[in-house]
């Protein structure tokens, strides 16, 4: 049975209701504290298995009262290598997944926005030979992951058997999983610009702000065909130094296709144009690039959708760039069972939190909180000053 949210209070209890995939028979340790251990290690930067058993073995006596770790000859014990290796392969990935979204909706802050898409595990390979390819749903100000799903095989209505899919069916199952996104707009690249998926968030009471490319050849016609004579912009971005380039940023949108475009429930189409000079070469490049917003004029203005548009590109700056350079994750060698799949939810969530604290060198913070087991407890909200101010909201 599944805890109130007035008594979840350490990072253990969240994870009370999953199954444990382990046989009864000589269970040393809980799966809350297995499970609570790997976050945590994660969160200092282990890259797998080892990096967690690792982690676990430098705690000391103290830190481990917060884990729950079991005593043994009067000292408390940390779960093994192999322990550690079999709860991961074999935790169900949905029920992970939904056990952190509950500690992400009490300790985050909601977004406004979510992006979504997918990003390949290149050296991951799951059992029919195919690399494993996960789609996300990351907040656009918290940068928190708010769910993930693997792209590859979901149940048929109605009977026991499984069709393989790809991303555009997976994103309605991935929003599934997220219980409210009333008022939200979901951003996705052209990949996921479908008339099912306008329709599934429309009956969410939710909003989408999708890319136009070839992928939809008529509909990028007809809104390139609005935007070929644009005249003065409707909004125009400050130029901005980024990453060694000099970047601006014009918008132009436009109700007038609303009835026109054969997709449903248009508010604006718009035309973004960018342009990049790299400070040290003077190189310059011109972008254009078309969408469309279920968003009307009155609910967003061309600042706003322009916003918009920039905030998808978290989930690759924010997310998916990030776990490649510090966990090195296209070159990841975990491939048995769920092991993948839990693993980079855990990544992800790891990233969340500290994006969200308002951390800018999540590398640097990940070393100085692996050396500061009270750092630990503070980010995961481990202490009775957080569960106190959980109690007075719920």
């Amino acid at each position: 049975m599944m805890l109130p949210v007035r008594h979840m209070q350490a990072l253990p209890d969240f994870f009370i209701d999953i199954t444990d995939p382990r046989r009864g028979q000589g269970r040393r340790h809980s799966l809350p504290t297995v499970l609570s251990i790997s976050v945590a290690a994660t969160l200092c930067g282990a890259k797998g298995y080892k990096g967690i058993s690792d982690w676990a073995n430098s705690l000391g006596q103290k830190a481990l009262v917060n884990f729950r770790c079991r005593k043994k000859n009067g000292k408390r014990v940390v779960p093994s290598l192999s322990i550690i290796r079999n709860v991961m392969v074999g935790v169900d990935p949905d029920d992970l997944d939904a056990a952190l979204q509950r500690w992400t909706a009490i300790y985050s802050k909601k977004d406004d926005s979510l992006a979504i898409d997918g990003k390949t595990m290149r050296g991951a390979v799951a059992e029919n030979g195919r690399q494993v390819h996960i789609m996300s749903a990351i907040g656009h100000h918290s940068q928190d992951c708010y769910a993930q799903k693997k792209v590859g095989l979901i149940p048929v209505e109605g009977t026991d058997d499984f069709k393989q899919t790809n991303e555009i069916k997976i994103a309605s199952v991935l929003l599934d999983s997220i219980d409210n996104i009333e008022g939200v707009t979901v951003t996705a690249d052209a990949l996921l610009t479908q008339r099912e998926l306008a329709r599934y968030l429309k009956g969410r009471n939710a909003y989408y702000h999708f890319t136009v490319k070839d992928n939809q050849k008529n509909l990028r016609q007809d809104i390139a065909a609005q935007f070929q004579d644009r005249g003065a912009p409707d909004f125009t971005e400050d130029k901005c130094l980024t990453h060694g380039r000099i970047e601006s940023r014009k918008i132009w949108v436009t109700s007038k296709l609303n009835d026109y475009l054969e997709f449903p429930d248009v508010g604006q189409a718009f035309a973004i144009e960018r342009n990049v000079t790299n400070k040290k070469t003077g190189k310059s490049s011109c972008e254009l690039v078309f969408g469309i917003t279920s968003k009307t004029p009155e609910q967003a203005s061309p600042r706003q959708v322009l916003t918009t548009n920039r905030g998808h590109w978290v989930i690759e700056n924010g997310c998916h760039y990030i776990i490649d350079s510090i966990y090195d994750e296209d070159r990841s060698q975990i491939r048995t069972g769920h092991g993948p799949v839990n693993i980079t939810r855990l990544r992800r969530f790891a990233v969340g939190i500290l994006k969200s604290s308002g951390v800018k060198n999540i590398s640097q913070k990940m070393r100085q909180i692996s050396y500061k087991s009270r750092m630990i407890v503070d980010y995961l909200r481990m202490t009775k000053k957080y569960w106190s101010e959980v109690a007075e909201v719920n």
